[in-house]
């Protein structure tokens, strides 16, 4: 398999996450998200993946070709969370609100949490690029209060 290491698109697909919607990842480079869930009040229904999310096995051999000496890969731990399962990022948007009012103390816990790196709100939808546009500023408000460091549309 070849990979275009400048094309990272792949890292945002659709497809990766198997619907639209709109997910919450928590990621850092040591972060335990089963120690973090021993506590947490999210309902265990959000809850999509947990654990180590490691570079395929193509990648690594291929990287060792180039970098052959001493080639360490960070391998980021994540936890993802449904936040929404709507097509359009308006009802996106509209349980991403309920969402952030239910959990907004969860969602500052996460962020703080030892070895969290990253709190990332995506919007997975089907939408035409150009009927995307910007977020209400009092969701965006919300979001970054409650804890999230990134929104990626």
């Amino acid at each position: 398999m070849e990979f275009n290491f400048e094309n990272n698109e792949w890292l945002y697909n659709p497809n990766l996450y198997g619907r639209s919607g709109c997910v919450l990842q928590a990621d850092g480079i040591g972060f335990e998200p089963e120690e973090f869930l021993r506590q947490t009040t999210f309902n265990p229904k959000l809850i999509l993946f947990h654990g180590k999310l490691g570079f395929p096995e193509e990648f690594k051999l291929k990287m060792a070709e180039v970098e052959p000496s001493g080639l360490e890969f960070f391998e980021t731990t994540f936890l993802l969370l449904e936040v929404s399962r709507a097509e359009t990022k308006t009802s996106q948007i509209s349980e991403a609100t309920s969402f952030f009012e239910s959990y907004r103390d969860e969602v500052k816990r996460l962020q703080s949490f030892t070895q969290v790196e990253n709190v990332t709100l995506r919007f997975i939808n089907t939408e035409d690029e150009s009927s995307q546009g910007n977020l209400p500023d009092e969701f965006v408000e919300l979001a970054v209060s409650s804890g999230v460091t990134t929104i990626i549309l």
